[in-house]
């Protein structure tokens, strides 16, 4: 039994080795009025794989699906919230609609703070790896309304912030101007994913005594804009119907303004 199974792969290997040879004929060759194309064989077989263009493609298959609103989340999410002191304002709403859509919130105010104080550190970072949240919120920039030339002293540590926040989904909710900003609001809106920028600017709000903050009522009328927006219009949707409920529950952590 053995010979007649050795005859077979003895003819199959005579084969392959004719077809190759001939693939090496160029575009192929002719028998009688039948052409045989042949190159292509050879050509396949000494080619090594694209690794650079395969790398290329699943980087733009990334890109194009970050640029794609995706279908709106209903299950429940672990939500860091993180900003300035705006927070005193959204953080009880937020933790309203946290609680009446299923979702934990963790929320953290450093007070008096920027893009420069959170970036040139790594306590988002630190956060991040503490409490593993599937959705970020950061409400920044309101201490940075006036900061001139403000691409070159704070794109970078805006950038800082980004890197930590990595692959999470997230939306950037800028500040609720009381004056015309010297870039702030287009920094953020260059420089983030698309559709993860909430512009506040713009929007109506009641001021408290200082004149910038929102009164707890409009800064709870402005969370319920930001959070139709997240369902209606961001990238990354995320459950968040309007509670019924005024009150929710939230972890806090408070940071003080650096001396």
């Amino acid at each position: 039994m053995k010979k007649p199974i050795i005859g077979v792969v003895a003819i199959l290997l005579l084969g392959l080795a004719v077809f190759a040879g001939l693939s090496f004929w160029g575009d192929g060759i002719d028998i009688g009025s039948t052409h045989i194309k042949t190159g292509s064989f050879a050509e396949n077989m000494l080619t090594p794989p694209d690794t650079a263009t395969s790398a290329a493609a699943n980087v733009e298959d990334s890109v194009k699906k970050s640029n794609v609103r995706q279908p709106l989340d209903t299950t429940s999410k672990v939500i860091l919230f993180a900003g300035d002191s705006m927070l005193e304002g959204l953080g009880p709403r937020m933790a309203a609609y946290a609680t009446a859509n299923g979702h934990t919130l963790i929320n953290v105010i450093w007070y008096s703070s920027t893009t420069e104080i959170w970036g040139r550190g790594t306590r988002l970072k630190e956060r991040i790896e503490e409490f593993h949240p599937d959705f970020i919120f950061i409400s920044l920039g309101g201490n940075e309304l006036f900061v001139s030339d403000i691409k070159k002293k704070r794109q970078k540590y805006l950038n800082n912030m980004l890197e930590q926040i990595g692959d999470i989904p997230y939306v950037w909710i800028g500040p609720p101007n009381w004056k015309p900003d010297t870039g702030i609001n287009d920094m953020l809106a260059e420089s983030v994913a698309p559709g993860s920028f909430y512009l506040s600017n713009g929007q109506h709000f009641d001021r408290a005594k200082d004149g910038a903050h929102p009164t707890r009522q409009s800064a709870a009328a402005w969370c319920d804009r930001i959070c139709k927006w997240v369902m209606d219009s961001s990238y990354h949707p995320i459950k968040l119907e309007v509670p019924a409920e005024a009150k929710g529950k939230c972890k806090t952590i408070v940071y003080q303004p650096e001396v």
